[in-house]
């Protein structure tokens, strides 16, 4: 208890006596070591803020796992479980990085779990049709060196099933062979090293060697180099950032005629999934590709593919025409 007392008293300190200095350095960190987006800054900015402030609207000096928990509760009575677990976030990320640069001892959001979204069985994201991923990978055909590194992104995307953070994070090195065949090594969603990985399609497989012969003549290459780099004056050679990953990707979208709110750079993700699936792969096979830690959400991908391409209701039949069609 006494220990507890303690780490309250100094992360009370550490949270309220300079809270803006130590949230810009905070902030600082975040978009060095993190590659945050600006608007990703501004939602931290803002949770910790609110949390600032109601600390000190309720009379709260002392800051503790139950302190958090009870924010969480009187936010969860007005907002969305997303918004909740954004602020939730906000706070961990700071807390944790107040532990990391010695200011605490220990992180009083440890332990404080997020609030569970209700159960979905449908993706928030609609995938590409067919024609529409022809499209896509057809705007990259001028061939110019922007064009193939867009065309190697769109092929990891469109048939490896890669999210936006994973082709962020690849690496040169993260390229190998294995049995003669193509891989990427994958930092995944939560990782800090690659610890899986996807195998390139053999008809893709000249698509990325084209990009990483052009990728190698640039000055630094070496195998903890990004293998996609930004192609603009101002930021040529560095490593691309999740925000220039989505406005490469909706720049083409646009060039190939894609529209509709539902469609995004996930979008692609779940377009390839779904394809494989009712290509003929197999669960397992699905789950590999996709990189699920729960076999459940691969359950989701193959009950939408089935619900529309294989439904119950075309199986249904009186042994007779119905409405002039012979079944």
């Amino acid at each position: 208890m006494e220990a507890e007392r303690a780490l309250a008293r100094t992360t009370d300190t550490a949270l309220l006596a300079t809270p803006e200095s130590l949230v810009n350095e905070w902030l600082a960190h975040l978009h060095l070591m993190e590659d945050a987006s600006p608007n990703t800054l501004a939602t931290y900015e803002r949770s910790l803020q609110i949390f600032v402030d109601w600390l000190r609207e309720n009379g709260q000096g002392l800051v503790t796992p139950v302190t958090i928990t009870e924010f969480r509760a009187d936010l969860q009575a007005r907002y969305a479980p997303q918004t909740v677990n954004l602020r939730l976030t906000a706070i961990r990320s700071f807390y944790r990085w107040s532990v990391e640069t010695g200011r605490l001892p220990l992180s009083p959001a440890v332990g404080v779990k997020g609030v569970k979204r209700p159960k979905s069985r449908q993706h928030k994201r609609d995938r590409l049709t067919d024609e529409e991923m022809r499209r896509l990978l057809a705007t990259c055909q001028a061939g110019g060196l922007v064009d193939i590194r867009d065309r190697a992104m769109l092929s990891l995307f469109a048939y490896c099933a890669l999210r936006e953070v994973e082709v962020v994070r690849a690496n040169i090195g993260h390229l190998r062979t294995e049995s003669e065949r193509l891989m990427l090594d994958v930092v995944g969603k939560g990782r800090s090293e690659a610890d899986e990985a996807v195998v390139i399609p053999l008809h893709q497989e000249g698509v990325i060697r084209e990009w990483l012969a052009l990728r190698l003549t640039f000055a630094r290459h070496g195998t903890d180099d990004p293998l996609f780099i930004s192609l603009s004056s101002r930021s040529r050679g560095s490593r691309l950032s999740l925000r220039g990953v989505r406005q490469i990707v909706k720049g083409r979208f646009r060039q190939a005629g894609v529209v509709g709110e539902r469609k995004t750079v996930h979008s692609l993700r779940h377009t390839a999934i779904t394809n494989a699936i009712r290509q003929g792969a197999s669960p397992m096979q699905v789950r590999q590709m996709a990189r699920h830690e729960s076999f459940d959400t691969t359950l989701i991908y193959i009950h939408e593919a089935a619900r529309v391409g294989d439904p119950a209701e075309d199986y249904i039949s009186y042994g007779q025409a119905e409405g002039g069609v012979k079944p």
